[in-house]
């Protein structure tokens, strides 16, 4: 999957980056296509000398340092900067790796970076791998800009002007890094707006709640339109948000001001019930489901004694796992899927309420019985987990995004007294022990043997 997500580059080669061949670069030259911000052609190969490994340098930080954007080697250009012609260069697995150590080498901090070769299909490798083709450089806006590049013994910021390349200012690169931490608190303020919002239209009474927010720190653009609506409308209704056997659906659909709106409950409700999404035109968005109550089984069996005035709650955590998993997953495909969003996400995951009124703790039942994870310890205030993962990671299934789940799950069981949840490891694995023989356990190994993320029966 290219990091690279550019609508207006998809529409001038008319598909996206990640299923380019060499006929849609060979279009550009029949459109006579210009270079511009976001796209540089170049007619040979960077060459191995110090003054062309930063002439790459400069042009993949440059790009890093405005919108982003894609250089194509083996494309000319005239004297006003359109493709005329399509060579090609000569590709091969060596020359990607030696380009690739030029960037890390010499810009800092290292950008993302995809190095793609598109071979033209009536040629053949040679015995040195190499075959005719293109090479297609995509880097994505950076969150982490200014990018410098090293020269002589100096560090240069460079970026895009139009189709050139200029070197910015002292001032220029002072406000760029001050722009930078500036975002990086502006992500953080955004998580909190939206999370705020999403909790105030749950049904909060009955039961604690499981919630899960992420906003991208390259943030989409969705334009919420009838035919968004729909689209978005089928899509949630014919597959299940959640991981198999959390038994969770949407039952309505409904849009909100630059968002798109859908829950478990009916249409007479003000509340949201059961689980509940609030998915932004930005790419940012909260995932909400309702936490099981462990102790509602025992209170129904045996009634707690009348000065038991306070609800304790025992929250799952097999129900926890299941839930940061599944809204991470949600949530990315959203940003990155409807909205185009890219870079870095920063993702919370927290119980909520929790309060005096509500204290908390976490629980299983894997022994048959209910049973408390920290004994008699509970919270009455809990800060959210975080963590900051490239979107990538978690918009598909697969280790990585097992590995931000176990993240955030770990972080907010330690919140409560549980030094590590177990469910989830670091390394990307799922734990079988963690999973009780009912419920949970047979969906989550068949979800796991799917998409490639290995089942151990190590205990901690």
């Amino acid at each position: 999957m290219v990091a690279l997500r550019s609508r207006r580059l998809e529409s001038i080669f008319g598909t996206a980056l990640d299923t380019l061949a060499s006929h849609h670069i060979h279009a550009l030259v029949t459109a006579g296509v210009q270079e511009a911000f976001d796209l540089d052609f170049k007619q040979t190969l960077y060459g191995g000398k110090d003054q062309e490994k930063r002439a790459l340098a400069g042009d993949v930080a440059a790009l890093a340092n405005t919108g982003g954007g894609v250089i194509i080697l083996g494309v000319e250009e005239d004297d006003q900067a359109r493709a005329t012609k399509a060579p090609g260069v000569a590709i091969s697995d060596a020359e990607v790796a030696r380009m690739r150590q030029s960037i890390a080498s010499l810009v800092a901090p290292m950008p993302v970076v995809d190095i793609l070769t598109v071979p033209e299909p009536a040629t053949n490798a040679g015995e040195d791998g190499t075959q005719q083709g293109f090479i297609v450089v995509a880097v994505p806006r950076s969150p982490g800009a200014p990018h410098a590049v090293l020269i002589n013994d100096g560090l240069r910021y460079p970026m895009r002007n139009g189709a050139t390349t200029r070197y910015l200012s002292e001032p220029e690169v002072a406000t760029a890094y001050r722009n930078r931490f500036a975002s990086a608190q502006r992500q953080t303020e955004r998580v909190e707006q939206i999370e705020r919002e999403a909790i105030g239209n749950l049904a909060l009474a009955d039961y604690a709640w499981i919630v899960v927010s992420l906003v991208p720190d390259l943030p989409g653009d969705m334009t919420v339109t009838r035919e968004t609506f729909q689209a978005f409308e089928q899509d949630v209704r014919r597959r299940p948000l959640t991981l198999p056997g959390m038994g969770l659906e949407i039952s309505r659909t409904r849009v909100g001001r630059r968002r798109l709106l859908a829950d478990g409950t009916s249409n007479y409700d003000v509340e949201s019930r059961w689980i509940s999404l609030e998915l932004h035109a930005d790419g940012a968005g909260v995932f909400a489901h309702a936490a099981g109550d462990l102790n509602e089984r025992r209170r129904r069996q045996v009634p707690p004694p009348a000065e038991e005035e306070q609800r304790f709650q025992l929250v799952s955590d097999e129900g926890i796992a299941a839930g940061i998993m599944a809204g991470l997953l949600e949530l990315a495909r959203h940003a990155r899927d409807r909205t185009a969003a890219g870079g870095t996400a920063l993702v919370r995951a927290q119980l909520y309420p929790v309060s005096i009124e509500r204290p908390t703790s976490i629980g299983h039942s894997r022994s048959g019985f209910t049973d408390s994870r920290t004994g008699e310890q509970f919270r009455t205030q809990a800060e959210p987990a975080e963590a900051a993962v490239p979107l990538d990671d978690l918009a598909q299934p697969g280790p990585q995004l097992v590995e931000a789940a176990a993240l955030l799950l770990d972080e907010l069981g330690q919140a409560y007294g549980v030094p590590e949840m177990g469910q989830f490891s670091r390394d990307g694995r799922v734990r079988r022990p963690y999973w009780g023989t009912g419920g949970l356990r047979t969906p989550m190994m068949r979800w796991a043997e799917a998409n490639g993320v290995e089942v151990t029966d190590e205990t901690l």
